[in-house]
């Protein structure tokens, strides 16, 4: 087995669901910090040392709905991580890698370990990422020279990839589109909405408050910001769009998603990748959608719009794309580089600011990504 040179503490630190959450909004208290002995490195796994984690928008879900029981850490978090210690030819010590990881400072990995929550990689991705998550990778060694971890999970981890793919598969995007961006102020919604303005599209995106608006409008460099709260919605969105909307980045569903539908031209692109409307909804609401495709808002009647426009409307997981991850990074590094892409997230530094940040989250005092700093 092969070591850091830094010393490995003999315990490590994780915070854990602390009793049965049955209330919608999240408290401090909920959580509940354990310390735990440094497990021995088995063959065929490695030893890594937390460094950034990112904090799902469906945490409050999982915990309320008890997916996350008590006792029990969210493992389905996407973290970066370095090596410190190895017995996996996949990886090497002191190289950073991408994992799906606990609310913890280290974890055990294996190059064999299946993704939590999703299928294996398929054929084409297990070979680029020599192992059978699409979701853990060693980073590059010119990625991890340029950019420092915040950026790797954010831009070039899955928020990154589904904007980059989610586009690419609903193009190509052109100066004569006009753009709808759902949650626009998002991980996701941000990054859409600076790659469809690069491309020379009009971009519109929707925020909740006036003040909101005119910051995404400044910061993301976007042609418009619609205020969702608005009591003048539906007026507001006949001025925003008189030409009608010929993609629509939704990020939100409910019914948020049929209003914008119904302003779509024919032969309009629809992509759907997110669920704002539910996630952060004040109340947890009993879930009755049977596909994701209407956990996405795609309902009866808007599935009957969609036929009618003709409008292209797929659901799809962005793993099935990350063969393509290399030239997506290249890409997403490139618009970077050229001043077309600004990061949009939030760093919250120290493991024990874990638990306030996440409730912090849901109570709408974090915008964009929200990701811990363990280092």
């Amino acid at each position: 087995m092969t070591s850091a040179f830094t010393a490995i503490p003999a315990t490590f630190d994780r915070w854990v669901v602390g009793a049965c959450v049955q209330h919608d909004a999240l408290r401090v208290s909920d959580f509940v910090r354990e310390s735990l002995p440094m497990p021995a490195v088995p063959t065929g796994a490695a030893l890594v040392r937390i460094r950034l984690l990112n904090i799902h928008s469906a945490t409050r879900q999982r915990i309320v709905r008890g997916t996350v029981a008590a006792g029990q850490t969210e493992s389905r978090n996407y973290a970066c991580g370095e090596v410190v210690a190895s017995r996996d030819t996949a990886f090497a010590v002191g190289v950073l890698i991408a994992c799906q990881a606990g609310w913890q400072q280290y974890q055990l990995v294996s190059s064999q370990d299946l993704p939590v929550g999703f299928s294996e990689a398929n054929e084409l991705v297990r070979v680029v990422n020599r192992t059978r998550s699409p979701w853990m990778y060693v980073f590059r060694p010119e990625m991890v020279r340029m950019w420092t971890p915040d950026v790797l999970l954010d831009v070039f981890g899955t928020s990154g990839m589904v904007a980059y793919f989610g586009l690419r598969e609903n193009g190509p995007v052109t100066p004569r589109d006009t753009i709808a961006v759902g949650a626009a102020s998002g991980s996701v919604g941000s990054l859409i909405a600076q790659l469809a303005k690069a491309s020379g599209a009009r971009v519109v995106g929707f925020a909740g408050g006036s003040d909101r608006c005119r910051e995404l409008v400044m910061l993301l460099g976007i042609d418009d910001c619609v205020d969702y709260q608005s009591a003048t919605l539906d007026d507001d969105l006949r001025k925003a769009f008189p030409e009608g909307i010929d993609l629509f980045a939704d990020g939100v569903g409910g019914g948020f998603t049929e209003k914008l539908v119904r302003l779509m031209n024919r032969h309009g692109r629809l992509l759907s990748y997110g669920a704002a409307a539910a996630s952060y909804a004040p109340a947890m609401e009993a879930s009755n959608a049977k596909s994701v495709r209407q956990h996405y808002g795609i309902s009866d009647e808007v599935e009957r719009l969609l036929r009618e426009k003709h409008i292209k409307s797929g659901t799809w997981t962005v793993d099935a794309f990350y063969q393509d991850r290399l030239r997506a990074e290249d890409d997403l590094s490139r618009a970077l580089i050229m001043g077309q892409l600004k990061p949009h997230h939030i760093v919250v530094r120290g493991f024990d600011a874990l638990p306030q940040a996440v409730v912090d989250l849901y109570a709408g005092k974090r915008r964009g990504k929200l990701q811990i700093s363990f280092d």
